[in-house]
C-alpha cells in the first residue's frame, strides 16, 4: 500500500521525536527528557507534539522499545558473523559502552511512577533472551531451535522418569518463563531455561556493575576480557 504524503510526514516526525528523545537520554538520562524541549527543536508549539506523543510516559515507551530494538539488532548482527554465547554477551557489552544511558533506561533502576506496557515492550525486550535460549539449546543438543520447536537437552533426557535422577531446581518458579516462551512459540526443558537464566543474570549483572561503577575504576580497557572470562567460567 502506497503511503500518502501525510502518512510519510507523520512517520518522519515520529522518527525525529525518537531521535531527539534518544539524544536527550544520551546527554542527561531520563531526567533530561522534555516534550516541550522536543517541540522547540522541531520548531513547533508544544501542543503539536502531543498529536504524536500523548505524554512523557508514552515517550518513555517509544524510547524503551527503540533501545530494545537497537541492542537486539546489534546482537543479531554479531551472531550472523559467529553464533556463540560469548558473541552475544560481548555484543551487549559493546552496545552498553556506546549507549550507557540507554542501557540504564532498559536494564537499570525502574523509573518511579512508570510501568512499561507489556503489549508494546515484551517482544522487543525479550529478543535477546530468546536468542540466548536458542544458543543454550544448541550447545546442549547440537541443533538450532526455532518457533514451534520443543527442545530437550541431554540433561533432561538423563533426568527422565526412567533415569532415576532428580529434576533441576526451579520447578513452579520457572512457570512464568515457560509461559512466556510458549507465547513466542518456543518450548524448552527446565535445564535449558535454568542455564539461560543463569547466563542472563551473569551478563546483565556484569554490565550493570561496569556501567554503574559498582566495581570501581580501572576496567575501561578490560571489560571485554572480563566478560569473556565470566562466560568461560560458566562453561557457556
Amino acid at each position: 500500500m502506497t503511503e500518502t504524503p501525510r502518512q510519510r510526514a507523520r512517520i518522519e516526525t515520529e522518527a525525529q521525536i525518537t531521535a531527539i528523545g534518544n539524544r536527550m537520554v544520551d546527554e542527561g538520562g531520563v531526567d533530561g527528557l522534555s516534550l516541550r524541549a522536543i517541540a522547540r527543536e522541531l520548531g513547533v508549539v508544544s501542543s503539536a507534539v502531543y498529536r504524536y506523543v500523548k505524554s512523557r510516559d508514552e515517550l518513555l515507551t517509544i524510547l524503551i522499545r527503540d533501545a530494545f530494538t537497537q541492542i537486539a539488532d546489534a546482537v543479531d548482527e554479531a551472531l550472523a558473523g559467529h553464533r556463540s554465547i560469548e558473541t552475544l554477551a560481548l555484543a551487549m557489552l559493546t552496545w552498553s559502552q556506546g549507549h550507557p544511558n540507554r542501557w540504564a533506561l532498559i536494564y537499570g533502576t525502574p523509573i518511579a511512577g512508570y510501568e512499561a506496557p507489556r503489549e508494546e515492550t515484551v517482544v522487543p525486550g525479550t529478543r535477546i533472551m530468546v536468542a540466548l535460549a536458542s544458543l543454550v539449546a544448541e550447545s546442549t543438543t547440537g541443533t538450532e531451535a526455532g518457533p514451534g520447536d520443543r527442545v530437550e537437552s541431554r540433561e533432561a533426557a538423563a533426568t527422565s522418569p526412567t533415569s532415576g535422577q532428580g529434576q533441576p531446581g526451579g520447578g513452579a518458579a520457572l512457570q512464568p518463563l515457560r509461559d512466556g516462551l510458549a507465547e513466542l512459540g518456543l518450548e524448552y526443558d527446565d535445564h535449558v531455561i535454568l542455564d539461560t537464566v543463569t547466563i542472563w543474570v551473569a551478563v546483565v549483572g556484569l554490565i550493570n556493575g561496569l556501567r554503574f561503577g559498582q566495581f570501581g575504576p580501572g576496567f575501561e580497557r578490560l571489560e571485554d576480557e572480563l566478560m569473556s572470562g565470566v562466560i568461560g567460567r560458566l562453561g557457556a
